[in-house]
Formats: structure tokens, sequence, C-alpha cells
């Protein structure tokens, strides 16, 4: 009776290793190593392993990021994109004429541009005199008084402010100018 279980356990045994894959892998030293479980496969050689017969390495042996690297990436689906058809031009539009004594909101054409042109200056006359006030500085290896340095620093920081408001005040204008519609010749 005992051969008999032993017998029978052979041969259960026997259909399950003959259909198992086999496993190869070589170490650093060069070694081939071989084996019939993948668990075996130390998880550094895993990714390598060669695999002889058919049974993948099953991805819960995997290291996570072997996993996600072994998944082959699913096809794009191309969604059928609706007939391109030609739109119908647009009608002409009549020509109306502006001019500097146009209307927009408040101003005229020309008193908005004399608005922009005034505040365009005023900038560039502030940015002027921080480039001077640089020049006053020095070049760091000048030695300035001490009522010097804070005569700049003081003014510096005047310009500052006044170039702060300024440019406030410009971009308040433009969004004046784009809530009356203002074409772009006059805020030029």
């Amino acid at each position: 009776m005992k051969h008999f279980l032993a017998m029978l356990l052979l041969l259960l045994a026997l259909p399950l290793s003959s259909g198992a894959a086999t496993y190869s892998w070589t170490d650093e030293a060069g070694t081939i190593h071989f084996t019939d479980d993948p668990g075996n496969v130390p998880a550094k050689y895993r990714k390598k392993a060669k695999q002889y017969d058919s049974e993948p390495i099953p991805q819960s042996l995997l290291l996570p990021d072997q996993a996600a690297r072994d998944k082959k990436p699913e096809p794009p689906t191309v969604q059928p994109q609706p007939p391109v058809t030609a739109q119908p031009p647009a009608p002409p539009q009549t020509a109306t004429t502006i001019t500097k004594s146009s209307k927009f909101g408040e101003r005229t054409g020309e008193e908005w541009q004399t608005l922009f042109r005034t505040l365009r200056d005023q900038l560039k006359t502030i940015d002027q005199q921080l480039e001077q006030l640089k020049r006053e500085g020095g070049d760091g290896k000048t030695m300035l008084t001490r009522q010097k340095i804070d005569e700049l620093n003081t003014r510096n920081k005047q310009l500052l402010e006044e170039h702060e408001a300024l440019r406030l005040h410009f971009n308040r204008l433009v969004e004046e100018a784009n809530t009356v519609r203002l074409p772009p010749e006059f805020a030029q």
C-alpha cells in the first residue's frame, strides 16, 4: 500500500513538472544558473531571466517597477474624426471711418493717444533717471560717503514708487481702453 501511494504521488507530480518552464540567468561572475521555479531567480536578475518552454515569470514575483515595465502598452484607440467641411467665406464688412475725433467712451481718439503717449514718456523718463542713479552709485569700487549713499537710496525709492504708480495708472488706462473697444492704433 505504501508503494502504491508513493507511485500515485510520483505519477501526479511528473506531469506537473514536465510542463513547467525552465529559467536561466547569468550572474555578475558570468555563471549561468538554471531553475524551474521562478521564485528562485534572484530579484535583481528576474528582468533578464530567460524562459524556456511556455510560462512567463508571474507578475507577482516581479518587483513593482519591473512589472510596470514588462506590461505591454495598449495600442491607442483612434477616434474617428468628423469630416471637415469648408466654411463659407465671411461676408465683407462695411468700412467705417474712424478718425482722431471719434469718441471712445468719454474721450476722443486723439485724447486717448495723448494719454498713452504721455504715460509712456513719463515711464521712459523714470527709467532713464534710475539708470543715471545707478551710474552715480558707482561700480562698487569707489568709496561713497554715508550721506551720498542715503541720498541715492532715498531717490531710488522715490523713483521706484513713481514708476509703480505710473505703471498701475497705465494698466488701468489699458483696461478702460479695452472696455470702450478702443482700436489698437489709438493706444500707440
